[in-house]
């Protein structure tokens, strides 16, 4: 019988090994102002080690130096900082050892960023919500001497003990700035409402700045603050569901991550569910494309966006826990 050859350098490889993933990235503010600090958030999940660069318009490169600043049950936040100068369509790209993401953000000037905005008196009711029912955000975009109606809103959303948000539905403002959104409650988490701003200093594709036209009245970025929900599950199964875009051109390449939980009863507690296959879904039928989870629950699912449509990622062991996202394909 052939014995297990183990010795130092292998050991030394099995913990250098980095399977982990990326599974989101957020740059802020939006525009990005020049000489002006902006921030890189990443939300990953098994990933010891994060490097990244910016790309400029014209040809400049900037490293990023990532400093890890929080740990939950499924994931880790990572964060850096830089300044940028050149006004244009920047590129940031983001790579672990097994893993890599791209973002583009847009850099104006003080001026051509437009008017400063906020989103006040952002809530939720009801709290607590029974799984199933309906969640209702009511919130109030606000700017001074500008018009705000018909503004549009980004409802987000992250899981507890992870830090990927996604946004999981739109609405717009009334003439006043207020706006209201009904979701169906799935998990409990965090909720924010996001402004994407309007207005950019020239034609180029926008990224994180998504939203912004070059005849809009310039408007900045803006979020709330951050709300919570607790949902009362009545299964035995919970699955999270993020997505790497949720508004991109046609034939990009999705990434689908989440977390799968389990329990034993309605009054245990959740814990991960690994070794577990996770099937991905379009419009309600099955796309082939699966992923079992692991460490921590976690899966990844990559499939092209051909057309505008949900996705859903169903488990094996549960037929009735369908986590689902709409993409749209521009």
């Amino acid at each position: 019988m052939a014995i297990p050859r183990t010795t130092p350098r292998t050991i030394l490889w099995k913990l250098l090994r980095d399977d982990g993933i990326i599974e989101s990235m957020d740059i802020t503010p939006t525009p990005v102002i020049s000489g002006a600090p902006l921030v890189i958030e990443v939300a990953t999940a098994g990933v010891r080690r994060l490097d990244g660069r910016l790309y400029g318009p014209g040809g400049e490169r900037e490293r990023l130096a990532f400093e890890h600043v929080e740990s939950g049950e499924f994931g880790d936040l990572w964060r850096a900082e830089a300044v940028v100068k050149t006004v244009g369509v920047w590129r940031a790209r983001v790579g672990a050892r097994g893993d890599a993401v791209e973002d583009t953000f847009t850099v104006a000037t003080d001026d051509q960023a437009g008017a400063v905005t906020r989103i006040d008196a952002f809530s939720l009711a009801p709290d607590p919500v029974p799984e199933g029912d309906e969640l209702t955000f009511t919130g109030v975009l606000r700017a001074d001497d500008a018009r705000l109606g018909g503004r549009p809103i980004l409802l987000e959303f992250r899981a507890d003990q992870e830090f990927a948000w996604t946004e999981i539905t739109r609405t717009e403002t009334g003439e006043d700035g207020e706006f209201r959104a009904v979701v169906i409650a799935q998990n409990s988490g965090f909720w924010r409402a996001e402004f994407p701003g309007s207005g950019r200093p020239d034609s180029g594709t926008p990224g994180t700045g998504s939203g912004l036209s070059a005849d809009a009245e310039a408007l900045r970025g803006s979020r709330s603050a951050q709300q919570h929900s607790e949902v009362e599950k009545k299964g035995l199964y919970q699955v999270s569901h993020t997505v790497s875009g949720q508004s991109v051109p046609k034939n990009t390449t999705i990434r689908h991550t989440g977390t799968v939980q389990k329990r034993d009863s309605v009054n245990d507690p959740w814990s991960t569910l690994n070794n577990e296959t996770a099937e991905l879904f379009f419009k309600g039928s099955g796309t082939n494309r699966k992923s079992v989870t692991k460490g921590k629950g976690r899966y990844l699912i990559k499939a092209k966006a051909v057309s505008s449509g949900a996705w859903g990622v169903k488990i094996s062991s549960s037929a009735n826990e369908f986590a689902e996202i709409r993409v749209t394909v521009n």
